[in-house]
């Protein structure tokens, strides 16, 4: 780069050397506009589509209700605090949030941690998804994005069914035989 004076002497001016000029030219000219220059707006996240916060926090409380209702899930419930239940529901706001692409961050324990030896079944979990697919629709979540937010829960489902010990022992005595 070579430095030019002003014509009235106040300062040095930096000018391009012509090559470096020629090259940006052609380089615009080769180029479709944009390309390269600016990205393309990316999709909405599941979060976004399925609301933002203050959905995801209403379905939460909503779903959260449908289980304290059912006298199959009170054993989940009992001998916690208010506090304890009051935090229990803030993480899952905050693992929805995270497992929808929203901007929280879920910093309560693994599933497998949280649910080792309540001995949930397989009965239990689709009672469970049958309940958070009415609180699906009662919020209005679309098709496409309802089965997006179940399928991402369905990948913890590993973590939290247990099986029942009878199966386990079943499952375990061809092993020990070898």
């Amino acid at each position: 780069m070579r430095i030019k004076s002003n014509s009235n002497g106040r300062g040095a001016v930096p000018t391009l050397g012509a090559g470096l000029a020629l090259a940006a030219l052609a380089l615009a000219l080769v180029l479709p506009t944009g390309v390269g220059l600016a990205e393309e707006k990316p999709a909405k996240t599941l979060y976004e589509r399925m609301g933002g916060y203050d959905v995801m926090s209403a379905i939460v409380e909503d779903f959260l209700g449908r289980l304290r209702d059912d006298e199959a899930f009170k054993r989940f419930g009992g001998g916690r605090s208010k506090d304890s239940q009051e935090r229990t529901k803030q993480l899952i706001k905050d693992q929805f949030c995270a497992f929808t692409d929203g901007p929280c961050a879920y910093t309560g324990r693994d599933m497998k941690t949280s649910h080792e030896g309540l001995g949930i079944t397989d009965a239990e979990w689709e009672s469970m998804i049958l309940k958070l697919n009415a609180t699906l629709d009662k919020f209005e979540i679309g098709e496409t994005e309802k089965k997006e937010f179940i399928a991402v829960i369905e990948k913890t489902r590993k973590d939290i069914v247990q099986k029942p010990a009878e199966e386990k022992a079943a499952e375990e005595k061809p092993k020990a035989q070898n």
